[in-house]
């Protein structure tokens, strides 16, 4: 069982983000996150991340960025408070998903929740090392794009002296662009409609003040 995803492990972090991988199950897919995580090459305030190849960065803020590929559109958010105050969840699976599993790897938790949605697409939605991925795609794309938020999730390295820094200079303060992933009593659902209703002009103010990015 080790050697089964051991290789795949391998397999995934060869073809991270460009390779079609639809005989992978979805547990064969998660369980990758066990894996040595990749090399971050994308920087925020306070925290880093890894972008895989054909995944570009469109915008962001303090604490979420929408990346895009030829095919999908991920929105990520990264709980930078939860984070600090290391909060903890209970996750119970959610029989009303195509697939739900929650994720308990390295210390870190979180789950995954895949949904049939409208048009026949499918809502994937990733919690895992306070950090969120919600991204909506074809059912023969779940595989690339489950492999893809993963690379991202599993790759978000914090730097806690920066995150103080923030949350005392009171720039994590809750506005429009802050919530929190282990809320129970979330709506989940509303956090894609929460960027696309989002004005643009503000977007690129923040997209200029954040003087910490580096591409």
């Amino acid at each position: 069982m080790k050697k089964k995803i051991l290789l795949i492990g391998v397999f995934i972090l060869l073809i991270c983000g460009c390779t079609n991988v639809k005989d992978l199950s979805y547990d064969d897919i998660i369980d990758t996150i066990s894996i040595k995580e990749k090399k971050p090459n994308t920087f925020k305030k306070g925290y880093q991340y890894f972008l895989p190849k054909g995944i570009d960065l469109e915008t962001s803020g303090t604490n979420y960025s929408i990346l895009s590929s030829v095919d999908a559109t991920y929105y990520l958010y990264v709980d930078l408070v939860s984070y600090l105050n290391k909060s903890d969840f209970e996750y119970k699976n959610n029989s009303d998903t195509v697939y739900s599993k929650k994720i308990n790897r390295n210390d870190k938790i979180g789950y995954v929740e895949i949904k049939l949605w409208e048009n026949n697409k499918y809502l994937i939605e990733i919690m895992y090392n306070y950090a969120k991925i919600e991204v909506m795609v074809e059912e023969n794309l779940i595989n690339k794009a489950l492999i893809n938020s993963i690379c991202i999730l599993n790759s978000i390295k914090y730097n806690d002296i920066v995150i103080e820094r923030l949350l005392n200079d009171d720039e994590l303060s809750y506005t429009e662009e802050t919530f929190e992933l282990f809320d129970e009593e979330k709506n989940s659902e509303n956090n894609l409609e929460y960027k696309e209703e989002t004005n643009i002009d503000e977007e690129q103010q923040d997209e200029i003040k954040d003087t910490d990015f580096i591409n």
